[in-house]
């Protein structure tokens, strides 16, 4: 392990991430958070939105799996040249890994029972699933039209960990 003294802070990655606020006005205002676990190296034991890395190849793999938004139209919206989608991917994918809410829905119009993905919840935290395999077997959409870009935020210099991080908001999803 190394020391604090051989710690370069200039020489950590900044990965990029994305994480959603689930807000309800219902009628006192409502805001979905985690607690993380105390073992983590970046912001253990604190309460967070529910958020992580963007996995490289989302924009593309997942565009036929999304709804009111395409690469092009996030990218615009992000300021970046591709794979703006991406963000909105990992936001989602994030949200149903850490908190089990799925923001979206069956294509065929029936209700989307999340008790009968806990399974493949568990097989996506086992690395037995990937989120893309479990939203193709499932025939799911994710709802990127009601996931609003709000912020870009880098964690800060001096960090083990650090992030160039994409915040989103929307409504728990029914």
């Amino acid at each position: 392990m190394k020391s604090k003294e051989s710690f370069d802070p200039h020489a950590v990655p900044i990965r990029s991430a994305a994480t959603v606020m689930i807000v309800a006005d219902r009628p006192d205002l409502q805001v979905l958070m985690i607690e993380r676990n105390s073992r983590m190296v970046f912001a253990g034991g604190m309460w967070v939105f529910p958020g992580g890395a963007v996995d490289a190849g989302e924009a593309d793999e997942f565009e036929p799996y999304c709804t009111g938004i395409d690469d092009a139209q996030a990218s615009a919206s992000l300021g970046i040249d591709e794979d703006g989608l991406a963000y909105w991917v990992a936001a989602i994918r994030e949200n149903f890994e850490e908190a089990g809410l799925l923001l979206g829905r069956r294509r065929d119009g029936k209700p989307l029972d999340l008790e009968s993905l806990r399974p493949e919840r568990h097989a996506l935290h086992a690395g037995q699933r990937s989120f893309l395999d479990i939203v193709r077997d499932n025939d799911l959409i994710l709802d990127t039209a009601s996931v609003r870009y709000v912020a870009h935020w880098i964690t800060p210099l001096g960090s083990p960990r650090r992030f160039s991080a994409r915040f989103f908001v929307t409504s728990p999803p029914a």
